[in-house]
């Protein structure tokens, strides 16, 4: 009867926690705001070709800006289930404040942050990502790469990978 009541307790308090959590922003509404918010970049999206004899109820698209970054958005129907932005290595300057600027963005887009924290957290996460491939490199580890990841409320997950060959910012809604 104690682990039911502990149970119960537990199941409240998910979802005291989750009920206050905002979910991200539909699909229409992100790609709006993206837009707008990193409008220097061109941010552009097209429909992306997908070749799968699965039935799928998602929608890809392709992201394309003025500089080297590019990105793909996956929704079904108006939800946005995964955000990815891109860059090559080695990347110029331009690239990478680029790659930062649409990083950004997409968090003020996704989570309706200012530009002060959604910068704030662009910088802590790359410097994590930083380390942790300069601790691979240095490890010898068979796949080079530095990661790192965080949760945010409404079961929303962030992610930073570095390797050696690029750069990639993950913004994904779990089911």
């Amino acid at each position: 009867m104690r682990f039911v009541s502990a149970l119960a307790l537990a199941g409240a308090v998910l979802l005291a926690s989750s009920a206050g959590a905002a979910a991200l922003p539909g699909c229409d509404a992100f790609l709006a705001k993206l837009r707008d918010e990193a409008g220097d970049l061109g941010v552009e999206f097209r429909h992306a070709l997908v070749v799968s004899r699965a039935k799928s109820e998602t929608t890809v698209f392709d992201i394309t800006t003025n500089t080297e970054v590019d990105g793909v958005l996956t929704c079904r129907g108006d939800a946005l289930l995964r955000f990815e932005a891109h860059v090559s290595e080695p990347a110029k300057a331009r690239a990478l404040t680029a790659f930062e600027k649409l990083q950004a963005s997409a968090l003020r887009a996704a989570e309706g942050w200012d530009m002060g924290k959604a910068k704030s957290k662009v910088s802590d996460m790359a410097a994590d990502a930083k380390d942790y491939l300069a601790a691979s490199k240095e490890r010898g580890d068979v796949y080079v790469a530095g990661k790192t990841e965080e949760h945010l409320p409404g079961n929303v997950g962030l992610g930073l990978i570095y390797t050696e060959v690029d750069r990639a910012f993950i913004i994904v809604a779990s089911e």
